[in-house]
């Protein structure tokens, strides 16, 4: 039976009424009745208030709070498309954000918006005294909610190739993500915490949310200085009860850098899902030896495909293969192509093609940029969607007999040198299976409008050990074993941590900065 998101949540009121459905590190919580009756409230004083028009999206500007759910919901309650804004986006990507939406209004959390937009705040901005009260009085009205093909949520994409972008989600779309993942290998019937690391504006968020929420379990999120400081956010995990961790494998391998990272610091730790980047074997094996027992999943999807659309569990049969870690069987309910990015022709399995999603977690486009969800929605042909929606993901893949997908890059990651063409997360993989290494990144270094070499910027697996001339002999040695002379990277750098952007995400754009001093 498939999930209704909203009344699924709604429904664990009356189920476990008094369990929190979510707390941070600041000690902040709400329980099922009052998610439930905080955010019909709301939903109420959004529908019968005369300066919020009928139906437009709604931007909802916050942090890792309850009163930021509590928005969510009153949105798709009272037929709004909810769009998550983060504290910590700059000025000119909100500024961006709202610009698009055009006919809106904001939901400011932290009351911070008219200062930081100033004159370019030219929509209704309500403040957290008003959202509150509106959370406890509502007001005489008849909400009518979001359903079907109207739009639950617009997550708006990192904008590092240009202006962000707005994936439209449908109701349905987000149902039927609930629906299978909420009964897929990774659900068991227990009472779960999840760590909710990801930003809500980040789409990996809807995971803990679909399967957690909707099933009466308790999220747990770190906030303000806890969530900048390992030191604080592990003082944090000590009283959490985490059984179920969610997040980037970067920030996962930030914390396995500190040995304090291990079952007594989450003795309750029982599974990992990991997604949004590339997850290396190495990762897998640590995260087992600091905490038994541990069962790592490994999920893959692009926001405009309603997050997951690939899940399996890493096995200890797939960490002795000599390949990448397979990013999962299909999701049910959507098909998975590999098709040659030129012809649009269906490959044989084990030869490299682009992946293209169908089926029922597909987003509806961009929003106002028809341009572009038409390259990218309506791309594969017809013959192969058999009318369903689709989606051109640019991610470079293989499908194994058996079912299993194995990710190999980014199309627009490839890049040319001397020649040669060349996928930089191949090298990257290269290198973190050195013992030496414990993360890598490699980019290309420009002059004079081409590629002059490669770089590779490193976080050495024993911060103490020497750096310098001889390690990055070594470390060139050992890669012309596994790898031709033109893949090795000319120059290395060596830091103690790379930079996460927002998402969690190892910041290609921040370490770019890095290589050009």
């Amino acid at each position: 039976m498939g999930i209704d998101f909203v009344a699924a949540i709604d429904g664990q009121a009356s189920r476990v009424p008094e369990k929190k459905a979510f707390c941070n590190s600041r000690g902040e919580s709400i329980t099922y009745t009052e998610l439930k009756r905080a955010s019909d409230a709301l939903a109420c004083w959004i529908t019968a208030n005369p300066r919020i028009p009928a139906r437009v999206p709604l931007v909802v500007y916050g942090h890792k709070a309850p009163v930021m759910l509590v928005c969510f919901l009153a949105c798709a309650k009272s037929g709004h498309a909810y769009a998550p804004v983060d504290v910590v986006f700059p000025r000119d990507r909100i500024a961006s954000i709202v610009d698009q939406l055009g006919e809106t209004a904001v939901l400011d959390t932290l009351g911070t918006i008219p200062e930081l937009l100033g004159d370019d705040l030219a929509v209704p901005c309500f403040a957290p005294a008003e959202i509150a009260a509106a959370c406890e009085d509502g007001a005489d009205a008849t909400p009518v909610p979001v359903s079907g093909d109207d739009t639950f949520y617009i997550i708006f994409t990192s904008g590092s190739t240009g202006t962000p972008k707005g994936v439209e989600v449908s109701s349905q779309s987000l149902n039927n993500f609930s629906t299978w993942l909420s009964n897929s290998e990774y659900a068991v019937a227990e009472d779960r915490i999840w760590f909710n690391r990801s930003p809500f504006t980040f789409d990996v968020s809807i995971t803990d949310m679909g399967a957690g929420l909707t099933r009466g379990d308790t999220m747990f999120a770190l906030e303000d200085e806890a969530e900048k400081s390992l030191a604080l956010a592990f003082e944090a995990f000590q009283t959490s009860g985490v059984t179920d961790w969610v997040s980037t494998p970067s920030f996962v391998d930030q914390c396995l850098a500190d040995e304090k990272f291990c079952a007594d610091l989450l003795p309750d730790l029982k599974r990992m899902l990991l997604a949004g980047e590339v997850l290396r074997p190495e990762t897998v094996r640590l995260a087992q030896r600091r905490f038994p027992g541990l069962r790592v999943f490994n999920g893959y999807g692009p926001t405009e495909s309603t997050n997951l659309v690939t899940l399996c569990e890493i096995l200890p049969s797939m960490l002795e293969q000599d390949r990448s870690l397979p990013i999962g069987y299909a999701k049910e309910g959507t098909r998975l192509l590999v098709l040659n990015p030129e012809t649009l022709e269906e490959v044989p399995d084990g030869e490299h093609g682009e992946l293209f999603a169908i089926g029922n977690t597909v987003a509806k486009g961009y929003w106002r940029r028809d341009d572009l969800t038409q390259a990218m929605f309506h791309a594969c042909p017809e013959s192969l969607t058999r009318g369903e929606a689709s989606y051109r993901t640019g991610d470079e893949v293989t499908r194994d007999a058996d079912g299993l997908y194995y990710y190999h890059g980014r199309y627009d990651l490839q890049i040319k040198l001397h020649g040669y063409r060349i996928e930089l997360g191949d090298i990257e993989a290269t290198l973190c299976a050195l013992p030496e290494v414990h993360m890598a990144c490699v980019l290309p270094a420009w002059r004079d409008g081409s590629i002059s070499h490669l770089v590779a910027l490193i976080v050495p697996s024993d911060l103490q050990a020497p750096r310098g001339f001889a390690l990055t002999k070594e470390l060139k040695r050992a890669m012309r074993e596994v790898v031709p002379t033109y893949m090795v990277p000319r120059t290395f750098k060596y830091v103690d941590s790379f930079p996460l952007n927002p998402s969690g995400k190892a910041d290609r754009k921040a370490l770019a900065a890095l290589i050009a001093e």
